[in-house]
């Protein structure tokens, strides 16, 4: 990498360790002399691109350098690989926690032989195998006595039950005669390392389980399943699963029990036969899946007596070492694969590819303090490893470089990965403690006794030792020379019987102390354990404690709870009470309000309507030309009120009708109205003189004019032959509305002409008006708002349509009279040609137009 491109590998903090990242250099082959990489250092490697890679076609001829927490040259030897990256890890799965280990590299660049080696000069793997068998070797326990549950963790057996399974496996192996592939091979001829490693737990039983899994096409298989490589048998994929601790592991894997590293390496072997490997122009063996070789190192407490492992599953810890060989990347232009070697390299790189990813987002995450989402699950193998990078352990990465100038463009995207692999941290592990509350040096006590024991049996030659008790005195030396001697046998006798009982009385004593040393051991037992239940006594009463005074705390919490919420519930019912006064002193307000304001209308439109017979009036004294006196009140017309009164019951009629005054086309519909009503045979008198033109506000309404041209209900011809007809200026007729006759209009009014024979056979036009609003999806919407009614009648029946009276009635009492209101809304009229003066009350009329317009309502409706 160029200078200030790329950073110096991480250091670590207290709490987490980097990604420690190493690289290798391989020999040049045979034939090749360029070469594209050089060692600066113990520590940086430098990369110059030769004149057929991309960077030297693009002009980009600069040399780049990268620093790695070691590299090894060409003549690097396999113990110092070992020594210097894999040696930690093996130290900390002896102390209980996980380690991983990665080889990456493009496809030819030596990552198998970096793992596995040769016989002569074994790998990393291999060596890993024997320092970690050196190591426990003394503290091994019996072969099934831990057993895998399928659920990424293991149970204990008894001593009974792991011998009947021994003998299981053994007459199993016993009946049928292994096949070529499955006869042992001597190992013992290959090279074995003898280190060991410091830190082990002497008090714990030790026992040590291998799987063999490889990735290919995205496809987890078990190569130590027998069942799946035989004849004519289907492989069948493993899943991925999730164990109690949020752990990752593969379902149902064949874990084998190993008792030494020769027995683990032969695994290693028939895992590596079935491994997926092919024949390509750059490798005559390149490995076309992910090999993923995992070390389980279980480990549980012995008993009190230090004998035998103590049955308590809580108190096992598993740790485990994943030594990974990953495929090598490589490029389709160089290796021209096609077919299924084609689809292998792609899905090799794919994961790659997510593995990178994945480091990436990481990264990020960890500098820039985000919550990005890290890929795992688009990839099988970085959905495995995700609780390594996760949770705790330590994550350890081999570049392998192959410094052939083909090969630097491959090289160059490996530097990169590297560089983004150094700045991830993982959590650092902690220690473990399983055998809290247990005497140490059990192991080495029992020992020892043994060895006493033994040596009080047998001399260190052989020979019986004398024993720990003394029979008495020696046999006496006794010399016989007759056979009827009588006093040698009966003294020898004699001397029998005192040996016989002395002897008795020793097994007695030593029955004796027998029992006394296991009283003893059982009293030192009983002793634990009642200091441990005293302990324990002691945590949960003050655990017990601090609940206690925690629940008393959460009892006055509620006691003030339940006084708030009683208080509040008082306040709403007084917030109730009083929002039920306020409405209904509100509604009583409103009720007065309305109620004048009715009357207020009622008085308007009784004012309009004067005006609009005071119009016609006029209109019809202009259309004949002559003067006319005003006449004298009769029943068919009403006085216009004064501003004091206030009407019982008003004639109710639109503002529309107004405007329908207003609005006359031209004189000629009020010519046809003179025609057609009679002269009134009441006297009138000479009106206002009106002027010829009436000024007019100019409307910038724009009208949809919804006129249709024969009425489907009643089959009439539509046209409007009355004095007042519909005037507008800017408007659109239709003869059915559609969606774009609103938008291309621009119409802000709404119109529709309808036309229905009423009851006295005259036609009555109805115009239902409203207003055009847009809508928020792009539409338009009417909302109407008012109907106005155009009716052509005769002068009598126009009065009788405005106003007709009617007595009032004997049920309606002489009160009405007694208000100061109605008393003052009696009216004096005084006109010339007339007597003195004319009484007006205001009329107590009824609507006749009112039915029709509920009709055309009614309609809208519909």
């Amino acid at each position: 990498m160029s200078k200030g491109n790329f950073r110096t590998p991480k250091k670590a903090n207290a709490y987490k360790d980097p990604v420690k990242v190493y690289c290798r250099i391989r020999p040049l082959p045979l034939g090749s002399t360029e070469s594209c990489i050089s060692s600066v250092n113990d520590t940086e490697v430098r990369l110059s691109p030769p004149q057929e890679s991309h960077a030297a076609r693009v002009n980009n001829c600069d040399e780049t350098s990268h620093h790695f927490e070691r590299v090894f040259k060409e003549d690097v030897s396999q113990k110092e690989l070992f020594d210097t990256f894999a040696l930690p890890l093996v130290e900390d799965v002896v102390r209980g926690k996980n380690g991983l280990l990665f080889a990456y590299g493009n496809t030819c660049s030596g990552k198998t032989y970096t793992m596995t080696g040769s016989s002569s000069e074994i790998g990393v793997l291999p060596r890993c195998l024997d320092v970690l068998f050196n190591t426990i070797k003394p503290y091994q326990a019996k072969k099934c006595i831990f057993t895998p549950n399928k659920l990424n963790s293991f149970d204990i057996r008894t001593e009974a039950e792991a011998s009947f399974e021994r003998q299981y496996k053994a007459t199993n192996q016993a009946q049928g005669t292994p096949s070529r592939s499955k006869r042992k091979v001597d190992y013992s001829k290959r090279y074995h390392e003898g280190m060991t490693v410091q830190g082990i737990d002497e008090d714990n039983a030790y026992t040590v389980f291998v799987s063999f899994v490889e990735i290919y096409n995205n496809y987890i298989y078990d190569l130590l399943d027998d069942s799946s490589f035989e004849i004519a048998r289907t492989l069948s994929s493993k899943a991925l699963r999730e164990d109690s601790t949020r752990g990752m592991y593969i379902s149902n894997v064949t874990e084998v029990e190993v008792a030494d590293a020769d027995a683990a390496y032969a695994q290693l072997i028939k895992g590596q036969q079935r491994r997926r490997v092919a024949y390509t122009k750059l490798n005559h063996e390149s490995s076309r899946s992910h090999s993923i070789f995992n070390i389980r190192l279980i480990q549980a407490p012995l008993d009190d007596d230090g004998e035998t492992v103590l049955r308590d599953s809580s108190r096992i810890a598993t740790s485990q070492l994943s030594l990974v060989d990953l495929a090598g990347s490589e490029r389709t232009a160089r290796t021209n694969n096609e077919g299924v070697r084609l689809k292998e390299a792609g899905n090799i790189n794919s994961s790659l590819m997510v593995l990178r990813t994945c480091m990436e987002c990481l990264r990020d995450n960890q500098a820039n303090q985000v919550k990005k989402i890290v890929p795992y699950r688009d990839s099988k193998l970085t959905y495995l490893f995700k609780s390594y990078f996760e949770g705790e352990g330590k994550v350890r990465l081999v570049i392998c470089l192959n410094p052939q100038a083909a090969d630097y463009d491959e090289n160059l995207h490996v530097m990169k990965f590297a560089s983004i692999t150094q700045d991830v941290t993982v959590t650092r592990a902690k220690d473990i403690n399983i055998n809290q509350g247990l005497t140490p040096g059990r192991r080495r006590a029992n020992i020892i006794y043994k060895e006493v024991v033994k040596s009080m049996r047998f001399e260190d030659d052989g020979e019986h030792s004398e024993t720990p008790f003394s029979l008495g005195r020696l046999f006496p030396n006794y010399l016989m020379t007759a056979p009827d001697d009588k006093d040698i046998l009966p003294a020898l006798m004699e001397f029998l019987r005192e040996r016989s009982a002395h002897r008795a009385a020793l097994q007695i004593e030593l029955k004796h102390r027998a029992e006394i040393t296991s009283k003893d051991r059982e009293v030192q037992s009983l002793e634990r354990k009642l200091k441990n239940s005293t302990e324990k006594m002691a945590l949960l009463q003050q655990n017990l404690n601090s609940l206690e005074t925690e629940n008393k705390t959460l009892e006055h919490q509620i006691v003030a709870e339940r006084r708030a919420a009683d208080e509040e519930r008082r306040e709403r019912g007084r917030l109730k009470e009083a929002v039920r006064g306020a409405v209904f002193q509100e509604r009583e307000k409103w009720e007065k309000e309305c109620d004048k304001r009715v009357k207020a209308t009622q008085f308007n439109m009784k004012s309009k309507l004067w005006e609009t017979d005071e119009k016609l009036r006029l209109l019809r004294e202009i259309v004949e030309n002559t003067p006319t006196k005003a006449s004298k009140p009769s029943e068919g017309m009403v006085t216009r009120p004064r501003a004091h009164e206030k009407p019982e019951g008003a004639v109710t009629r639109s503002r529309a009708q107004e405007q329908r005054m207003s609005s006359a086309k031209n004189m000629s519909d009020v010519t046809n109205m003179n025609q057609e009503t009679p002269k009134s045979s009441v006297k009138s008198v000479k009106g206002r003189e009106v002027k010829k033109y009436l000024r007019r506000s100019q409307p910038s309404d724009i009208w949809l004019e919804h006129k249709p041209d024969e009425n489907v209900d009643e089959g009439i011809i539509f046209q409007i032959d009355t004095l007042l007809q519909l005037n507008l200026r800017k408007k659109k007729t239709v003869e059915t509305p559609k969606v774009n006759d609103f938008a291309k209009a621009q119409a802000n009014h709404y119109v529709l002409e309808h036309q229905e024979e009423d009851s006295q056979g005259e036609i009555e036009t109805q115009l239902i008006k409203g207003d055009v609003f847009e809508t928020e999806t792009g539409g338009h919407s009417v909302h109407f708002t008012d109907v106005e009614v155009l009716q052509k009648r005769k002068s009598i029946e126009i009065n009788a349509c405005v106003v007709i009276r009617r007595k009032r009635r004997s049920s309606e009492g002489s009160a009405d009279w007694t208000d100061v209101e109605t008393r003052c809304s009696i009216a004096i009229e005084g006109r010339p040609n007339m007597s003195p003066a004319i009484s007006h009350k205001p009329l107590k009329s009824e609507n006749v137009c009112s039915e029709s317009m509920q009709k055309s309502f009614n309609k809208i409706k519909l």
